[in-house]
């Protein structure tokens, strides 16, 4: 296929070039290519020749919240890196309070874009105007399309509906497995129901999953994986960095021990025993219990106690889980052994570059609001940002410009975030360092979130670090069994309660 890329601001490189020829010529396509391997560009730029060539006249794209601003913003966004000079497009944001950009003459021929987040999607108020705007020249662009792994999921079925109104489906993933084979089933049928030849999930489950755990209603190992890469493999592509970019080393994690003083150390026990206790209960039927314990233990390693109503629940990221948690317990801080410990080691790093940079994440907004506050009062030369759910848009796109290498400053900057907000579809390349005084539990934002800073536009070696609380003889503690997992590319949420016993009681 001959295309003509003359008219792209950049240059593209050979993989992108053949990812935009296969979104050309077939109308169902997964793009799941590393993070940082450009897929938005070929997605723009595919859409953009699919267009001049009459086959479709609009784009729905849909992505988690904290990505929509990443397609639409009209100062930095994929949109504005990557339209063409000379074509008419309408840039439209259906969210809330509606936003548009670009060509607004009502009569002109122009590529309309419509960007909005899975949440939108799912209300059943906003689901009908959302699908008057499908026709069969729509092209359905499901960005991060992990939210559609679960086939009971809303959003799921609103965005299987949406796909049937649209006549071409792309899907885009960095993380499309994060370790379980039926991840890909909803992804897969949102594409076409013929591609896997299941009639439903359990079909697909009776079909590759081996059923056991807990009354035999659990898959315990997937089988015939072979068969399954078979039937996805003529609608897939999938590249790793390394094979297709020269970007300077990753190098691995680094674990920081941090000792936990008598007194939280005390209270860590006292809670882990109860837990233990909890878990060898035969009554407790759920892993996913387990997690919502787990939860309030970790918090306890970051200094916290009771208020977990405060964490950002989107980050556990678990099937069934339970959708709210709410504690009467006011938050109360009981340590600040892991902020001490930061800050000794954040004030070496300014010593050694004055202009240092890097981004900060907390599993816990309340150890985020702390952190904040820490650096403001004792760093009033360094640059701050925040990147967490719920917060107002323009202090968003502050926190985003200060790592953003087009637009940070020469001076030192610390961006705090939360995984959940932070470890998606960013570009944060201004900053070569990546610390993790808290882990989030899903071995997706994990792999997420590394790649915001090891991406094209990084010119130096990316640095991560977690930091771990110990007993204050060096005991382990929940940290440890979490930060293992999660570098040995394990997803918490499938540990049995058995499994939970033993990482609890190791010291």
């Amino acid at each position: 296929m001959n295309l003509d890329f003359s008219r792209c601001k950049l240059v593209p490189f050979r993989h992108q070039v053949t990812g935009v020829e296969k979104l050309i010529s077939q109308p169902v396509f997964a793009l799941f290519d590393e993070m940082g391997s450009g897929k938005t560009f070929q997605v723009i730029t595919a859409a953009q020749i699919l267009y001049e060539q009459g086959i479709i006249d609009r784009v729905l794209v849909i992505a988690p919240a904290s990505v929509r601003s990443v397609w639409f913003d009209s100062d930095f966004g994929e949109l504005k890196k990557h339209l063409w000079d000379g074509l008419s497009s309408c840039i439209l944001e259906l969210h809330t309070k509606p936003r548009v950009w670009g060509e607004l003459e009502k009569d002109k021929k122009k590529l309309l874009w419509m960007i909005t987040n899975y949440e939108y999607v799912r209300s059943v108020d906003r689901f009908p105007e959302i699908l008057q705007l499908c026709t069969k020249k729509t092209l359905l662009v499901l960005d991060e399309s992990s939210a559609v792994k679960s086939h009971r999921a809303k959003q799921t079925i609103a965005c299987l509906k949406l796909r049937k109104a649209c006549g071409r489906v792309i899907i885009l993933n960095g993380t499309p497995i994060a370790n379980n084979p039926g991840d890909l089933y909803s992804q897969a049928n949102i594409m076409s129901p013929e591609i896997l030849g299941c009639t439903s999930w359990f079909h697909f489950r009776a079909r590759y999953g081996i059923m056991g755990g807990w009354m035999n209603k659990q898959v315990v190992k997937w089988r015939d994986i072979e068969d399954l890469q078979k039937r996805l493999a003529p609608y897939v592509l999938r590249r790793l960095k390394a094979d297709c970019l020269d970007l300077p080393p990753k190098l691995d994690s680094v674990v920081m021990t941090v000792p936990l003083s008598e007194s939280v150390w005390k209270t860590y026990k006292a809670m882990r025993d109860e837990m233990v206790a909890w878990l060898n209960d035969a009554t407790v039927s759920s892993a996913s219990q387990a997690i919502v314990k787990v939860i309030r233990l970790a918090q306890i390693t970051s200094g916290f106690l009771g208020g977990v109503e405060e964490m950002d629940l989107e980050d556990v990221d678990i099937e069934n889980m339970i959708p709210a948690i709410r504690i009467p317990i006011p938050v109360q801080e009981i340590g600040r052994e892991k902020l001490d410990f930061f800050h000794s080691w954040y004030n070496e790093r300014l010593e050694e570059d004055p202009k240092f940079k890097c981004i900060v994440f907390c599993n816990f907004r309340p150890e985020l609001a702390r952190l904040m506050l820490e650096i403001e009062k004792l760093h009033p030369e360094v640059q701050i940002g925040e990147i967490r759910g719920g917060q107002k848009r323009d202090e968003r796109n502050i926190a985003l410009r200060l790592l953003d290498p087009l637009t940070t400053p020469d001076e030192s900057v610390l961006v705090g975030a939360t995984p959940g907000a932070g470890s998606l579809g960013l570009n944060l390349t201004a900053a070569n360092y990546m610390i993790r005084l808290s882990n989030n539990f899903s071995l997706m934002k994990r792999l997420q979130g590394d790649d915001r800073i090891h991406r094209p536009g990084q010119t130096r070696t990316s640095n991560y670090f977690d930091f771990v609380a110990t007993g204050p003889t060096g005991q382990k503690t929940i940290d440890h069994t979490i930060v293992a997992a999660l570098k040995g590319k394990l997803e918490l949420a499938t540990f049995t309660t058995s499994a939970w016993v033993s990482a609890l009681m190791e010291e």
